[in-house]
């Protein structure tokens, strides 16, 4: 797991809180990789969900996130955009990519992952999150893996045949964003 840069998991745990089920199984000690073993339960999908969010680097995060919303429906015009502007932020990071992702979370809003996956961009930490004839203002630390929770954990299954089918997916998706493969921009290549 070559892009997660951490021996151990204390680091990637101290960016977020674990459920009562997670703090049981895995510890400050693990290496990342027994620490996802660990959390891939249908009773942890969250805690697996915050851990990848919290451990990979920002455009590796939203690609592992963009891959799991590959098959998310596109509710509007504006989330088709969404899809397509995160991809060519991904792909080649500007601000003017980033800065439409942020006009595209506020017109999609919360209800929606894309809404959330353009927030993660938006908040990545690159640049300010005001408009740009304010005075820069940065996010705090890890707001963008708050969001690529909110983006990834709307798609989770309430039933649990399909959440063991969809742990396995973000555990997949996440071993190989991990390993260094880039899954949703050589989607459609």
């Amino acid at each position: 797991m070559k892009k997660i840069p951490f021996e151990t998991c204390g680091d990637i745990l101290s960016r977020f809180e674990l459920s009562e089920e997670g703090a049981a199984i895995i510890t400050p000690e693990m290496t990342p990789a027994d620490g996802v073993s660990a959390l891939s339960t249908s009773e942890t999908i969250f805690d697996l969900i915050n851990f990848f969010a919290h451990a990979l680097p920002p455009r590796e995060g939203l690609c592992w996130a963009l891959s799991l919303l590959a098959s998310a429906p596109r509710t509007s015009p504006d989330t088709i955009s969404a899809q397509n502007t995160v991809r060519a932020w991904i792909d080649e990071p500007t601000e003017r990519a980033r800065r439409r992702c942020g006009d595209l979370a506020e017109a999609i809003g919360t209800e929606d992952p894309f809404g959330w996956l353009c927030n993660a961009v938006f908040w990545n930490g690159s640049g300010s999150i005001v408009t740009p004839d304010l005075p820069v203002v940065l996010p705090q630390p890890y707001l963008h893996a708050k969001a690529l929770l909110g983006a990834v954990g709307l798609l989770a299954p309430l039933e649990d045949d399909e959440r063991a089918a969809f742990v396995e997916r973000v555990r997949e998706t996440g071993h190989a964003v991990a390993d260094g493969a880039w899954p949703c921009l050589e989607e459609g290549r």
